[in-house]
């Protein structure tokens, strides 16, 4: 007996709707997944685009505090610039004093070189008096005996050299240590003006007095070096002059120095 194989088409009908279903679930599944990878490439972009944004957020940051740091070492140099200008403005102020104390230091060695100079010649000249000689050649002058006594016995109270001075006890130049004698002695012709100092008049006094050209004791004698000396004379040693100099109240030879001009001093 033969078996027939061959299927009606209701036979099929089933299978053919399982596979217009498989087809429509791989459909939708597609229709999904289409629906989705839009989405899911904007949420990559978007990750994408947020992390180049966080990274390029960061490299600004990192740029802004190197910015930042660079700002500080300028303004670092900056101070220093004006730190090293300030110093170097110090260093010129210094080298320009030290400039003005070397040249004042050279002018007192050059005022030392003189004064030691002077000195020599000042102690070449020196004239040495005694009590008995004073006594003998202020006894032959009338007007201006006590001339000499008197300022020997200043020496003896070694009154001190000090340019300028008007005082015994600032002390004196030679100028005024005569202007003090004059007025100590009331000479004639030596009043001070109103206002008018020791040491001002003193500088004037060549000009105030007349001058000669035969000198007497009790004459000033003024010489190139500032000095104004009284005259004396000693007819067995020869003139000498006495006065103040920075070695204090000395006598000397009258021929020193030359003369600039002698004054005559009117004792009263």
């Amino acid at each position: 007996m033969k078996v027939s194989t061959s299927l009606s088409p209701g036979d099929h009908l089933p299978a053919l709707i399982e596979r217009i279903e498989r087809r429509e679930k791989s459909a939708r599944i597609r229709g999904v997944l289409y629906s989705l990878l839009p989405g899911a490439l904007t949420v990559v972009l978007l990750g994408y685009a947020a992390s180049s944004v966080r990274n390029a957020q960061k490299q600004i940051d990192a740029l802004k505090t190197e910015a930042m740091t660079y700002t500080g070492q300028i303004d670092t140099l900056k101070k220093n610039a004006e730190t090293y200008k300030t110093q170097s403005q110090s260093m010129q102020g210094n080298a320009e004093n030290y400039k003005n104390q070397v040249t004042e230091l050279q002018a007192q060695l050059a005022e030392a070189q003189k004064t030691l100079s002077e000195a020599v010649n000042l102690s070449r000249a020196v004239r040495t008096i005694d009590s008995a000689n004073a006594k003998e050649l202020a006894s032959r002058f009338p007007g201006s005996e006590s001339l000499l006594l008197d300022i020997l016995n200043l020496r003896q109270r070694r009154f001190k050299w000090k340019l300028g001075g008007q005082s015994p006890q600032e002390g004196f130049d030679s100028p005024s240590f005569a202007m003090y004698m004059l007025r100590q002695k009331r000479a004639s012709g030596v009043e001070l003006r109103p206002g008018e100092s020791l040491t001002e008049a003193s500088r004037s006094l060549y000009d105030k007095l007349p001058p000669t050209t035969q000198p007497r004791t009790g004459d000033l004698v003024f010489y190139p070096a500032g000095y104004a000396m009284f005259y004396f004379a000693d007819p067995r040693d020869g003139p000498f002059v006495l006065g103040m100099t920075p070695f204090g109240i000395t006598a000397l030879k009258a021929d020193f120095a030359k003369p600039v001009g002698y004054r005559q001093v009117q004792w009263r």
